[in-house]
């Protein structure tokens, strides 16, 4: 039928349409919504689609996909895009609403001059935006000059050479920076990353999180964010430590100076250990155990079975109080992940029991034919190439899962098709 009734310039129009879709000055959720209704005529595979929505994407945010990274999925590279003009709204805002006290600093890349980290609800920008710092203006740069204030801070009383937030030359990156921290490989692509389950204990409560297992990060870091939401006890660190990022610059923020006190980590059902993180903006890696953990513990990860285990002597000892050292599953970090405040209701978004029929039960509903009726006959339909696609995957699924089988009968139900928040067609 579909050689009747489909248009026949759908697909050609679609492909045309898509190829100059851009999403210009709005919200990328207006974007993301016409790009979903235009893709699903295209007939273009994920690879093609993801290719078309990142080309339509804003230059802002076309660049800072190419600093931290372009996903390899289209969904993925959707989530990041709604992060990410979600965070350069809220900063515009900021800008807007504070802009007597932030407008004679809007050339100063000044890492000391941002608001320490605290509890408050200041909203200090995230490490994953933004970092990296451009050059002074000429009239920025005279002024510091004559004022003698550094070149890179803009503080009083040092210069560029002896500045305490200056990133290390390449020439000295190779020299003991003891108080000198490092996010480097936590700092990028939202791909794929280490997890494994954890229970956070303090006072009276008890939360059930998702850390990072990062070697690349040269300590354990708690998203501040997280922490002021969950009420995470926290203090003044004895000294604040400078933090770096990818690129050599420091977190736009300031150095770090805040940690969580003492908190009880407990993995599995045995190991059990007290940790203080470090309290850093991240809201895309809230908490992170870095090298250090990663050292004292020395955890053997089994990738053929997903499985952490900790037969170190340190473990054995002080983490486990001698019991046998068990197995605790992992999994990679997907690129959106179930917010904390419903991770009791972790059960509800797992994918069981997808596969099988639920029981028969005595309160089923009964389908009655009446001997002799008329045969109701619905109106024929005709499809595009997406969804005729899209219900022959439908049938040869069920048929295989034994949901549906093949049927004799003269008459048929009518089908409807629903986007799904991947581009895809769901059948009802």
């Amino acid at each position: 039928m579909n050689p009747i009734y489909d248009d026949p310039l759908r697909s050609s129009a679609a492909l045309t349409t898509i190829r100059h879709l851009k999403q210009g000055r709005r919200p990328v959720e207006d974007y993301i919504s016409e790009f979903r209704a235009v893709a699903a005529d295209t007939g273009l595979n994920d690879v093609g689609l993801k290719d078309h929505f990142r080309h339509g994407l804003s230059e802002q945010l076309k660049d800072e996909l190419a600093r931290i990274g372009v996903p390899t999925s289209l969904e993925a590279l959707i989530t990041q895009s709604l992060v990410l003009d979600q965070r350069f709204r809220e900063r515009r805002q900021e800008r807007l609403s504070n802009a007597p006290f932030t407008s004679p600093r809007r050339h100063e890349p000044s890492p000391a001059s941002s608001p320490r980290q605290t509890s408050s609800s200041s909203n200090p920008e995230p490490m994953e935006i933004g970092t990296t710092k451009g050059p002074l203006s000429p009239s920025e740069r005279d002024r510091r000059r004559h004022q003698n204030l550094c070149l890179y801070c803009g503080k009083p009383g040092h210069l560029l050479r002896g500045c305490p937030t200056r990133p290390p030359r390449p020439s000295e990156r190779g020299k003991n920076h003891p108080t000198m921290a490092s996010l480097q490989s936590v700092v990028g692509s939202a791909s794929t990353h280490l997890t494994i389950p954890i229970t956070l204990q303090w006072g009276d409560r008890s939360v059930d999180l998702n850390a990072i297992i990062d070697s690349g990060a040269s300590n354990s870091f708690f998203d501040l964010s997280l922490a002021t939401s969950l009420a995470v006890p926290t203090q003044l660190k004895k000294k604040p430590v400078p933090l770096h990022m990818v690129d050599g610059s420091t977190l736009r923020t300031g150095p770090v100076t805040h940690e969580t006190t003492l908190l009880k980590l407990l993995i599995g059902t045995k190991h059990q250990e007290k940790l203080q993180w470090d309290i850093v903006p991240s809201p895309l890696f809230p908490i992170v155990l870095g090298l250090p953990w990663l050292r004292t513990h020395n955890p053997y990860i089994d990738w053929s079975s997903n499985t952490v285990s900790f037969p170190s002597c340190h473990c054995r000892v002080h983490c486990m109080n001698g019991s046998k050292s068990e197995k605790v599953a992992f999994s990679t970090y997907p690129s959106s992940t179930l917010p904390p405040k419903y991770s009791e209701f972790q059960d509800v978004f797992e994918k069981k029991g997808v596969d099988t029929l639920p029981p028969h039960r005595e309160y089923d509903c009964p389908i009655d034919l009446l001997p002799g009726a008329p045969i109701p006959h619905g109106r024929i339909f005709n499809l595009s190439v997406p969804e005729s696609q899209s219900l022959k995957d439908y049938i040869e699924d069920s048929l295989t899962k034994g949901f549906i089988r093949h049927s004799t009968s003269p008459a048929g139900a009518g089908i409807f098709f629903v986007g799904k928040k991947d581009g895809g067609l769901r059948p009802c």
